[in-house]
């Protein structure tokens, strides 16, 4: 049995072989890789237009978000749960106010303690009570404006005439509408059987700004609610527009964060 210092270093070092790594990198790599493509592509067009006053476009300003998420899928592979139960053991007879502090005191200095303390900041033992109060409210409060954004029937309307507007547009939501019922076809044939739709429904392309309307009420026809655990043409459309307005409806944009995020193929030009 191992004890005192060498205990320490040792559930320090036990979260660093995250489950994660090789994709986190492939993933890391795809994003970076994305972000240059679209860089390259808005350089391109600035330069093309030979107007040096106006300002350089912003670059890829969803590569900063994206690798931050992909840390943050990367760190959730770490094997914490041992390094927590320790923790929480070795600090139970202190005050909760005094916990981190002593295992800061405890773990070796460097890369290796910050990051298994980094772990411990929101766990039920070692989190302030007003903190975690105050970030369950942020977090409601984000919540309320992200689902009120685009429930609206005549948002998603006026946003999917504007999508038609764009060069490019129609082509890209129809590949993505695509490419999200093929992905749910695949993973209803691969689910268990008493998780498995029997029959989903035909796919539905957006067809004009003549079938906007057709199209969302077919969205939320209720026969979708039976998908069950599938994501529905519903939310797709949601993903699609969220990002799209995000983007301030630039295409090439929002087909790099699509393609980033995974929710959309690339296709390599010819």
């Amino acid at each position: 049995m191992i004890h005192s210092d060498e205990k320490v270093r040792q559930m320090a070092r036990s979260l660093l072989p995250s489950k994660h790594r090789k994709q986190s990198r492939k993933a890391r790599e795809h994003v970076h890789r994305a972000a240059r493509n679209e860089v390259r592509q808005e350089l391109a067009l600035w330069l093309r237009c030979n107007d040096l006053e106006v300002d350089v476009p912003p670059c890829a300003p969803w590569e900063g978000a994206a690798i931050h998420q992909q840390v943050y899928w990367r760190q959730g592979g770490d094997k914490v749960n041992p390094f927590i139960r320790w923790a929480t053991a070795r600090t139970r007879h202190l005050p909760r106010e005094s916990r981190r502090s002593h295992v800061r005191g405890m773990l070796p200095r460097g890369v290796i303690g910050e990051h298994a303390l980094g772990h411990l900041e929101r766990t039920p033992a070692f989190e302030d009570p007003v903190e975690t109060a105050w970030r369950a409210r942020h977090w409601w409060r984000n919540e309320r404006q992200c689902k009120g954004a685009l429930l609206d029937r005549g948002e998603h309307a006026q946003l999917l005439r504007a999508v038609l507007l764009e060069p490019e547009g129609h082509r890209t939501f129809n590949r993505y509408l695509r490419e999200r019922y093929t992905l749910t076809v695949t993973m209803n044939d691969e689910a268990p059987a008493n998780r498995k739709v029997a029959a989903l429904p035909a796919h539905r392309p957006l067809l004009g700004v003549h079938d906007v309307l057709p199209f969302l009420d077919s969205a939320h026809d209720s026969r979708h609610r039976a998908w069950d655990t599938l994501p529905s043409p519903l939310h797709w459309v949601g993903w699609f527009l969220r990002r799209f307005k995000k983007h301030r409806g630039h295409i090439p944009a929002l087909r790099a964060a699509l393609e980033a995020e995974g929710l959309l193929r690339k296709v390599s030009a010819r």
